[in-house]
């Protein structure tokens, strides 16, 4: 018996098209694995990021942690079904904040994310650019809402806290603002335009579940 043998070459795979994204940060996930990019064509990119996903800030490497509402990004990404899948991000740090963070001790404001609170204390971590991190008192903080409780706070909540430094690597603050879903007002009239109050709920609710979704683990 005679056998033929085939041999079957595989035609080279496809490759993944590549998009840019250029725009705003209006929402993103308090673990920051997923965001909400308001693009310069007005559209709203849902863009997921990966433990994996390189972020540059002003050239330099960073951390996605670092992403702030309102930063300037431009994405390289690939579609994966309704959300874009970032293969790199590069930062453009408002002008305010780059400032803010050069005058860290001088300044009575500052942004970061929350970071772990001392055993049952009012004192707790807060996570600023860089891997850098500030302690923080936060005794008699008040919020819009009223007195503000270390143990309401999250890991990974994006808060402005306001106060004054009596040490070093110490601040004593007077207000904390949750900014974690705070969506810039230029993003939110921007995304309204146009929109009935029905759509913009629909949206906004379907937004909220996109980034609320487990987080993806990196291939």
């Amino acid at each position: 018996m005679k056998i033929l043998a085939v041999l079957l070459v595989a035609a080279p795979p496809l490759l993944a098209q590549t998009y840019t994204v250029d725009g705003t940060v209006c929402r993103m996930s308090r673990s920051v694995d997923r965001m909400i990019v308001g693009t310069d064509d007005g559209q709203r990119s849902r863009v997921v990021l990966r433990r994996s996903t390189p972020v540059d800030f002003e050239g330099s490497r960073s951390e996605r942690s670092d992403l702030r509402l309102g930063d300037r990004v431009h994405v390289l990404a690939h579609a994966d079904g309704s959300h874009m899948d970032a293969e790199s991000v590069d930062v453009r740090l408002r002008t305010s904040d780059a400032l803010l963070d050069s005058l860290l001790r001088s300044h009575r404001t500052i942004v970061g994310r929350f970071g772990v609170r001392e055993a049952r204390t009012e004192f707790f971590s807060l996570h600023l650019p860089g891997g850098n991190y500030v302690r923080v008192d936060a005794k008699s903080a008040y919020g819009p809402n009223g007195r503000v409780r270390v143990s309401s706070l999250k890991p990974g909540d994006l808060l402005e806290v306001r106060g004054s430094w009596p040490k070093k690597d110490l601040l004593r603050a007077s207000s904390i603002r949750v900014m974690t879903d705070a969506e810039p007002s230029f993003c939110q009239s921007h995304a309204r335009r146009g929109e009935s109050a029905e759509v913009t709920k629909v949206r906004e609710a379907d937004e909220r579940k996109f980034l609320d979704a487990a987080d993806e683990e990196d291939e």
